[in-house]
Parts: structure tokens; sequence; C-alpha cells
């Protein structure tokens, strides 16, 4: 029987270990502490009396005692090989679990070197980033492809990059992720003269200069970085330390860049710190000749993209809402997404129709996009006659020499050269020629004018929802009337 000194020893140790261990072993501590502070109460201050046996009376077999030391020793061996490694939480509990779920180890027959062991590689708490913000989007954002996964990219610190054709809406897109999450943005306009005092300031004639990553870094907003890889491969290569420590795996303490500023120590980051960058194409290998003012860029840079790439193709919602008009979506995307998914398929394709399926099949690509910049100018063009209709019909004086649906389509045509094989291609595919065009666009004032269900009816399913806050816009569309003197 154990001494009273020693019991209250032993009621120490259990006590103090009782922090230490998992929550699956506490139970069994604070009853082996129960135990402990009833036999301390009847405990004597004299030390037992050892019992002699006899030579040949064989001890009894301690089955524990060999797998505990075992255990130790794995342990101990494990440890020694560095703090951290080794040893992980599932291997230390499944030593511990196998002994204890037949011999009951006691805590205070482990090693301390062991408790802090076990200690160390408690149950793992992941803190989920910003996890229950409460993020309020319209619902045409909302059908941005991919745009959940940017958030959580932006709020768990991944660095992003939006791969896309030109006017596809990359830029739109984090833009839309920075407001969305209520976070300041700076957009840097990336070429080959972007330069080090943009990026990480520097000394200028103006004084000094505080840089674009720096600024954002350190207050924590979103940096877009645009067109990202028109950089210049070494000056891109500035980046890479910030892009290394944007994660939030790391702690924002831990997490210090430099300024230019040699008399400003290392900078912390800030938790609301992320990047987003655009491009054209993946620089991974020389641009195609649509891009040649991309470069190739290091692959150490663009690992710190790996697992957040992010291909933003047309997408068919957008394109409803920034067309708005169901016979300007049939004009200018047409059986786009019919003809890509059977391509994509090697099934027979469709006959092209609409202005950017027929450019597709055309393959004339290389000269000019149907983007969603070009949705909106032609959208726009045709508003203008829209809104001088209506202005008409209330009796006003108008003057016509303004912005059409036929005037935008010229212009747009001019990348395509009038009178070349490609432009010709083109009028015969599509049959856009003047009277067409111009034709079309009357067409569609009538019906939106005859009577109070003719604007709903000519919108695109998609945008009808929002057909009240549509409308209204008219109200401060501004036509120029200019007063022509003699």
């Amino acid at each position: 029987m154990a001494t009273k000194q020693q019991l209250e020893k032993k009621l120490a140790d259990l006590k103090e270990s009782l922090d230490a261990v998992p929550d699956e072993f506490k139970a069994d501590i604070q009853k082996e502490i129960e135990d402990t502070e009833k036999e301390l109460a009847t405990a004597s201050d004299e030390a037992p009396k050892p019992s002699r046996k006899k030579a040949s009376e064989k001890a009894a077999p301690e089955s524990g005692d060999d797998f505990l030391k075992a255990m130790l020793s794995t342990i101990a061996a494990q440890m020694a090989s560095g703090e951290g490694t080794g040893v992980d939480s599932p291997t230390v509990r499944a030593i511990i679990k196998e002994y204890l779920d037949t011999d009951k180890v006691k805590l205070n027959e482990l090693d301390k070197s062991v408790l802090e062991e076990i200690k160390k590689n408690q149950t793992l708490i992941l803190s989920i980033p910003a996890f229950g913000k409460k993020i309020e989007i319209s619902s045409s954002v909302a059908r941005i492809p991919n745009f959940f996964d940017i958030i959580d990219d932006v709020l768990a610190g991944n660095n992003v990059y939006l791969i896309g054709e030109a006017g596809g809406g990359k830029t739109y897109t984090a833009e839309q992720v920075a407001m969305a999450l209520q976070r300041e943005y700076v957009t840097l306009n990336c070429s080959q003269y972007t330069s080090p005092l943009e990026i990480l300031g520097g000394q200028s004639v103006e004084g000094f200069k505080e840089g674009k990553l720096i600024d954002c870094w350190q207050n924590g907003k979103i940096l877009i970085l645009d067109e990202m890889p028109k950089l210049d491969a070494n000056t891109a290569g500035l980046f890479n330390d910030a892009l290394a420590k944007s994660s939030k795996t790391r702690p924002s303490d831990k997490s210090k860049i430099n300024s230019a500023n040699p008399e400003q120590p290392p900078i912390p980051r800030s938790d609301n710190f992320a990047v987003i960058a655009t491009g054209n194409i993946y620089p991974n290998e020389p641009p195609a000749p649509q891009y040649r003012g991309n470069n190739q860029q290091d692959l150490s840079l663009l690992d710190r993209f790996s697992g957040s790439v992010y291909y933003t193709e047309f997408d068919n919602n957008t394109d409803q809402d920034t067309t708005r008009f169901k016979f300007l979506y049939d004009f200018l995307v047409g059986n786009y997404y019919e003809y890509i998914d059977a391509k994509k398929k090697n099934q027979a394709l469709p006959a092209p129709r609409g202005l950017r399926t027929v450019i597709e099949s055309l393959n004339l690509k290389n000269l000019a996009l149907v983007s969603y910049r070009t949705n909106i100018a032609f959208r726009v063009g045709f508003e203008f006659e829209l809104v001088r209709a209506i202005a008409k019909m209330d009796g006003q004086e108008v003057e016509e020499r303004g912005k059409t649906l036929l005037k935008t389509f010229k212009s747009y045509m001019v990348a395509f050269k009038e009178g070349s094989d490609a432009y010709n291609n083109i009028i015969r595919t599509t049959k856009y020629t003047e009277d067409y065009i111009r034709n079309m666009a009357n067409t569609a004032i009538r019906e939106i004018t005859k009577d109070k269900d003719g604007f709903l009816n000519s919108l695109n399913p998609l945008v009808k929802s929002s057909a009240s806050d549509v409308f209204k816009r008219y109200q401060d569309f501004y036509v120029a009337n200019p007063v022509i003197t003699q």
C-alpha cells in the first residue's frame, strides 16, 4: 500500500495531466483522481513492508508492462528524431488506445516528454476563414461561373488566376468578388512597362511613392493584376514573396514582406489581403499570335496560383444579361452554345447562327471577338434608337443623326476590313446586310412600344425578373439634342 506522501504526489500528477490528454481519456483520469482521493483519506505515513516470496513462487505476469515499455520506447524514439516529425496525432492515439483498451495505463506513469507530445498532437481545430460571413449579391452576379469557388479562395488567402478571351468578364468577375466581400480593391494594369516602383514603391520626383502591392498587403485590399502575363517575367518575380505568404494557413504575424522603403521594417500581412490575376493565356508557353503582347512566365510564379486557376469561358447567363433583348441575343450569340457543345463532343456541327457563332465557324477569332463588351456596345446602340423612338411618340423633336444598331455593326466590322475575304464571308454567312439590320431594329422598336407588355416580352428570360429596374433606367437615358446654329 502506498504512503500518504506517495498518494499526494500521484494525485498532483493526475490533476496536472488532466488537461494534457484528449477528451475521450478525461473520464478515466477523473475516475483515477477520485479513487486516489479516497485512498488518500485512509492512508498511513508509514512505508509498507516489502513482502517476500518463496524462490519457487513465480511473479504474477504483468501483461501491460512490456507493451507500455515498448510504447514509451517507440514514442521517445520518434520524438528524438526531431520536433513535430515522425509522430502525429493518429500514431500517438493508436498506440495509447491499444494499451488502454486492456490495461488502462495511468497517466502519472508516463514520462513528462510523452505527455507533452500527447498534448501537442491533440485534436486539430480547423478554423474556417470567415465561415458564416453574410454575403449579399444580386442574382446576376450569382450566375457568374465559378463565383462561389473564387469567394472561398479569397477567404482562404489562395491566389486566383482567371483565364479567358478578351472581353470575357475576367476583370468584371474579380471586381464583383471584391464588392461582394465588401473589400477595397486596387487594379494594377500590367504591361512590359510596369515598374518595380508601381509594385513595391520607391522614390519618385514627387517623393516616396507607396507601391500597390504594399498598399494592399498592409491595408487589407484585393490586388487585381489585370493581364498579368503581359508583365516582364523578371518584374513578375517581384510578386513571388507576397504570393507565397498570402495563404491563411500561415499566421499573418509570421507572413511578412519588405517594401522599397529601407527604413520600414518587414510588413505583416493583413488578413483581408488577396490577389486575383487575369490573363488571356496560361503563360507557361509562348503566346498565340492574337495575344502576342503576353510573355511566358516563370513556373515559380505560376505555382503560386496552383489549384485556383479558372477558365472564364463565355456564359449563357451573362450573354442574356448583357444583350438584354431576345432579338439582340439571337443576332449576336445565336446558337453558339449548341455549336460549341457539338464541337467538344465531336458531333455534327449545326449551321451557325449569330455573329459570334459565325466568327467561330470561320476561324476568325484572331481578328475580333463577340465579347460581353461587344454585347453591351450593340445593346447601347439599339437603346439610343429606342429612346429616340419613344421621345418621337411623345411628340418631341429628336435629332436622328446619332448612334444606331446599324452604325454599331459597321464600326465593329472595321476589324475585318471591308472587301476582304473575312469580311465578305461573315456577311454572306450571317446575311447581315444594312437593310436586314435596319429592319430588325425597327421591328424590335415596334414590338416593344406597341402595348404595355411589349417591353417585357422583348427581354431575355433571365432579365424579366428585373424588368422594372431595366425600364426605369431609360428615364435617365440622355440623348444628344443639339441645336444647330446658322
